[in-house]
C-alpha cells in the first residue's frame, strides 16, 4: 500500500484499484511459486510494452511533422529503450516504488534489464486503471524535456571513454568482469574498467550494458578530473 501511495504521488495519478498497479510494483521473484501472479506480471509488462509505443508514437507523429518514418523511429528506439527506462525509473524515484528480492540485485545500482520490465508493467497499469489518454499524459509527463531530444545517435560510452584516454595519451581501456550474480534468467554483471590509473564499476543485465555502465562512470570521473 505505501508503495503505491508513493507512486501516486510521483505520477500525479490516484488508483481507482490498487489490483494491478501492486502486480506491477511486486517483482514475480518475490513470489516464485505463484505461477498466477507470474503470469499477470507478465501480461501487464506486454501490455505496457505496447501502451508506452503507441503514447511516444502519437505524441511524436503529431509534434515532429518534418521527421521521416526513420528518423521517428530512432526517437522512439532511444526514449523506449531498456538504458533510458533504467534511467527514468531512477531520476523519478519510481525504483524506490519497487518491491524486489532481497538478494536479487549486486548493488543499489540496480541496473537490472527487470527495471524496466516493471516500468512498463506500471503503464499497462496505469492503462486498465484509466484509459489510453490518461496513460499517455502520465508518460509525456515522465519524459519530460528528454521526449524532444535529437534525434542523431550520440557516441555510445565505450567510445567516448575511448576517445577521451586517446586525446590524454594514454593506454586503451581495460575491462575485466568480476563476477556474475542473480537467477539464471536474469543474470547481473558486474565489470571494472581501469583507464588513465582510474577504475569504476558498472552493472548490468548483460556484458555489454554493464561495459557501457563502467564506461560512462569513467568518461564521468575524467571530465570532472578535467573541470
Amino acid at each position: 500500500m505505501d508503495n503505491v501511495l508513493k507512486l501516486q504521488d510521483i505520477i500525479g495519478y490516484k488508483f481507482i484499484s490498487h489490483d494491478m498497479i501492486s502486480v506491477a510494483l511486486s517483482h514475480p521473484g518475490r513470489k516464485k511459486h505463484e505461477k498466477d501472479f507470474s503470469r499477470k506480471f507478465e501480461k501487464l509488462e506486454f501490455l505496457g510494452d505496447r501502451v508506452l509505443g503507441l503514447s511516444l508514437v502519437d505524441f511524436m507523429y503529431n509534434n515532429f511533422s518534418y521527421d521521416s518514418e526513420g528518423e521517428l523511429a530512432i526517437r522512439i528506439a532511444s526514449l523506449a529503450g531498456t538504458d533510458f527506462l533504467i534511467k527514468l525509473a531512477k531520476k523519478t524515484k519510481i525504483i524506490d516504488c519497487f518491491s524486489i528480492p532481497r538478494d536479487f540485485f549486486v548493488s543499489l545500482n540496480k541496473n537490472s534489464s527487470s527495471i524496466a520490465d516493471m516500468m512498463e508493467a506500471v503503464f499497462g497499469a496505469i492503462f486498465l486503471d484509466s484509459n489510453f489518454e490518461t496513460a499517455q499524459k502520465i508518460i509525456v509527463n515522465l519524459w519530460g524535456n528528454d521526449i524532444y531530444r535529437g534525434i542523431h545517435k550520440t557516441k555510445d560510452a565505450k567510445t567516448r571513454l575511448q576517445e577521451l584516454v586517446q586525446a590524454k595519451n594514454s593506454e586503451l581501456p581495460s575491462y575485466r568482469m568480476i563476477k556474475m550474480a542473480g537467477e539464471p534468467h536474469d543474470p547481473i554483471f558486474e565489470i571494472e574498467v581501469s583507464a588513465c590509473g582510474k577504475s569504476s564499476i558498472g552493472y548490468g543485465g548483460s556484458k555489454k550494458n554493464a561495459e557501457h555502465d563502467a564506461a560512462e562512470k569513467m568518461v564521468e570521473i575524467l571530465e570532472h578530473q578535467d573541470v
